[in-house]
């Protein structure tokens, strides 16, 4: 597998490149409620759906203005060979093809749950879905690493969207879902994929809000 490997000099020129293509492919991006009370003892897995091309853009830019974590982000091991910057941002990978490989990303997780001021992104549907689409497929992941962590930790579910509007440029939508705790998911995983899937339909029913957080 392989392992991420921050470099300031590179979040430094990704910040100015993200910021400039934001600013150019979306009219805003819009926080629609209000942001969770984090537990800042424990560290977060951050469960976003998968969309688009954009996603793992959108948690980086999110967490930069919101939460100021060091970010992790779980990517396919092909696609982070073919775009090895990533990995200078926090992006590590899986191989779901490799049992062993998979296994080593799963312990190289559960090594980064060990620092409380982790932010570690999985996107749970594996491939892009759209977030109409029903049921929502999410594979295995989250149970067992709530079952097999040495701590607990945070679970927390983001719904991403994006929509057009009379304007030239798309608004960027995201809604925070209830936070949960490892040793409950643990127990129950079931109330993962309710809260995951009732925060992709709040976000689709209340977009419209005139209650927002621009971040752009």
């Amino acid at each position: 597998m392989i392992k991420a490997d921050h470099k300031k000099w590179a979040e430094f020129v990704f910040d100015i490149y993200l910021r400039r293509l934001l600013k150019k492919s979306f009219y805003d991006f819009r926080i629609i409620n209000e942001l969770p009370v984090f537990d800042y003892s424990k560290s977060i897995i951050v469960t976003p759906n998968h969309f688009s091309w954009w996603d793992g853009f959108f948690i980086y830019w999110a967490n930069k203005k919101l939460f100021s974590k060091k970010l992790y982000v779980l990517m396919l091991e092909e696609q982070l060979k073919r775009y090895w910057f990533f990995k200078k941002l926090g992006c590590y990978s899986i191989d779901l093809n490799d049992s062993r490989k998979m296994t080593a990303s799963l312990k190289y997780t559960m090594d980064l749950l060990l620092n409380s001021n982790n932010f570690i992104t999985i996107y749970l549907q594996g491939e892009i879905q759209s977030y109409e689409q029903r049921p929502v497929n999410l594979r295995d992941g989250i149970d067992f690493l709530a079952k097999k962590s040495k701590v607990d930790f945070q679970i927390f579910p983001v719904a991403f969207k994006i929509h057009y509007t009379n304007e030239r440029l798309p608004i960027l939508y995201a809604r925070f879902g209830k936070l949960l705790n490892s040793k409950d998911v643990a127990v129950n995983p079931q109330i993962f994929k309710e809260e995951f899937i009732n925060n992709l339909d709040l976000i689709n029913s209340e977009y419209s809000t005139s209650n927002f957080k621009s971040i752009l």
